[in-house]
């Protein structure tokens, strides 16, 4: 490790320190409190840690028909090698014996062990953020020069969702790395020439990408032609495109991508689960273009679902990196484009990103327009130094000014993301709970199970209704209703937690799964129970204005209910 870390150079180390500076704080969030058999789930969305890195590995060895068919197995491979040490020394020390698929899971302390695994797994994401930025300063470098990269580095890694996704187990942000990591390449490749030990890195780079979260091939779709092209610049000769020397560097970096993909997408490794992972991906991306998805908003393919479409992306994209960031960004399209036509081209992947996320599921998230910020960081970078070249003062003290803005404003939303994160709701709801719970004790709930605040061991958890994921549209009409409240009369749970979800509508206090004269009635006490405490930390910059998040999952509302002959005080 020493010697890697005096190979690297000294500018990429300080951008390292400082991005690992911005993301390390908080990176514990979400870590689930493992005193029952439905609390190992992790509070984000889409975050299979800490358990499903290992159920994966499992299944290659043992398949299984409950696979997490969503995404191809490289990360959760990477996570389950970081997990490999920890798990020794559980294994060594007597704390992990007799695994098994059941809860404790062969876990002497399950509470501690899967927190300890969920923050493993949190740190390979503070990794990929860090390489993000590394590789954003590198590719800003090799197409202009250190200042421009430094900038490239600083608008990429402040970017909003950067501050989420790099805390916590999705695939959002070590997709992005190995997308960064492959235009870094390509800049080298468009500055230089394209050979064969480039090409091999940039396959691996790409298939390492798409078995990661195979949507990443949107970026890769221009890079054929643009290949191609540097490979005929670069000969010079008419018939070039005949000759062996033409042909070896663009056919090792297919070779290499196919081996890369192939092992990460487990095509070599588990052909089985590959075919299912891609007929189950068919099946979703059919879904959201015909927009069946339950709680995601789609756009017809009509004139105003075109308009209302840019208008989410572009309004998620300047939630990522402000509105002066994305004027930056446009000031430097027009820069390149009239005076450094070939660099335009390394903006090819956002463009093809963006076309097929137009033509294709239709869906609009911060985490979906995270490919194109980071296209963007360069050219807003790119504004500012051209600006900071000419010899108009004014010009150049304006755009100053304009990047300090965005920058110090996008530090301030991070920052605000992390105060919340570090006093989530669930913390202090937890602990109130805690302290008037005894064991047997019965906590009901809406919506999705891994949403719950801490709860002490002994404390029994249940839906107040039937969960149907995000595919098929819950159940709230008169019979619900009905049901509901027999439910409740018949358990008699003593206490009701009510906090949005993934699936909740923009404002409602609660999941999609919960009807709303259910939700009335609660406020009302006519069921018997009555509001005892409240939970959500207030902001730390509420001046700033912090985007949402895809989902309230970072410090929700949270009301808690108790039975009317349960206050506050018991």
């Amino acid at each position: 490790m020493t010697i890697f870390l005096k190979k690297l150079p000294r500018a990429h180390l300080w951008v390292a320190v400082a991005a690992l500076a911005l993301y390390l704080p908080a990176c514990w969030w979400g870590a689930p409190r493992a005193t029952a058999a439905d609390r190992v789930q992790s509070w984000g969305v889409d975050d299979a840690t800490p358990l499903g890195p290992l159920a994966e590995v499992h299944g290659l060895f043992v398949p299984s028909p409950e696979r997490n068919l969503g995404y191809p197995i490289l990360h959760p491979l990477m996570v389950a090698a970081a997990y490999t040490p920890y798990m020794g020394y559980l294994w060594i020390t007597g704390q992990f014996t007799r695994p098994s698929g059941v809860f404790p899971f062969g876990l002497r302390d399950p509470v501690r062990a899967l927190a300890s695994l969920s923050l493993i797994a949190h740190l390979v994401s503070v990794l990929f953020g860090v390489g993000v930025a590394v590789v954003a300063y590198d590719a800003g470098l090799v197409l202009w020069d250190h200042r421009t990269g430094f900038l490239s580095a600083a608008f990429a890694g402040t970017a909003f969702p950067m501050f989420y996704y790099s805390r916590t187990g999705n695939v959002d942000v070590p997709v992005l790395f190995f997308t960064a990591a492959a235009l870094a390449v390509f800049a080298r490749c468009l500055m230089g020439t394209f050979t064969v030990s480039r090409a091999v890195w940039l396959g691996l780079l790409a298939g390492c990408a798409l078995a990661v979260k195979e949507t990443s091939a949107a970026s890769f779709l221009g890079f054929p032609v643009l290949l191609l092209w540097i490979e005929y610049r670069d000969l010079r000769e008419p018939a070039a495109w005949l000759t062996w020397r033409f042909w070896k560097a663009p056919l090792a970096c297919v070779v290499s991508l196919i081996f890369a993909y192939g092992m990460g997408a487990s095509f070599f490794l588990d052909p089985q689960r590959y075919f299912e992972h891609i007929q189950f991906a068919r099946s979703r991306m059919a879904a959201a273009a015909g927009g069946e998805v339950a709680f995601a908003q789609t756009f017809p393919w009509t004139w105003h679902g075109h308009l209302e479409f840019l208008r989410a992306v572009a309004a998620r994209t300047t939630d990522a990196m402000t509105l002066a960031g994305v004027l930056l960004a446009v000031a430097g399209l027009f820069w390149i484009l009239r005076r450094e036509p070939v660099k335009a081209l390394f903006i090819v992947p956002a463009v093809t990103y963006f076309l097929v996320l137009f033509c294709s599921a239709r869906v609009v998230q911060l985490r979906y327009v995270m490919p194109v910020v980071l296209s963007l960081a360069f050219l807003a970078a790119r504004a500012v130094t051209a600006a900071l070249e000419s010899r108009n003062r004014w010009l150049a003290g304006a755009f100053v000014l304009t990047a300090g803005f965005s920058l110090g404003l996008c530090l301030l939303r991070g920052a605000d993301l992390t105060y919340a994160m570090l006093r989530d709701s669930r913390y202090a709801a937890g602990a109130w709970l805690a302290a008037r719970s005894v064991s047997g004790d019965h906590v009901e709930y809406f919506g999705a199970t891994q949403k719950l605040p801490p709860l002490a061991r002994g404390v029994v958890t249940s839906r107040a209704i039937e969960y149907l994921g995000a595919f098929r549209k819950p159940r709230t009409d008169a019979d619900a209703v009905a049901e509901i409240i027999a439910g409740w009369k018949e358990r008699t749970p003593q206490y009701i937690v009510s906090m949005p979800d993934h699936s909740s509508p923009l404002g409602y206090l609660d999941s999609a799964t919960c009807p709303p004269p259910i939700l009335d009635a609660l406020r009302d006490g006519s069921l018997g129970y009555s509001e005892v405490a409240q939970f959500e930390t207030a902001d730390l910059f509420p001046w700033v204005r912090r985007p949402a998040l895809d989902y309230p999952t970072v410090n929700p509302p949270i009301r808690v209910y108790a039975r009317a002959q349960r206050g506050a005080g018991e």
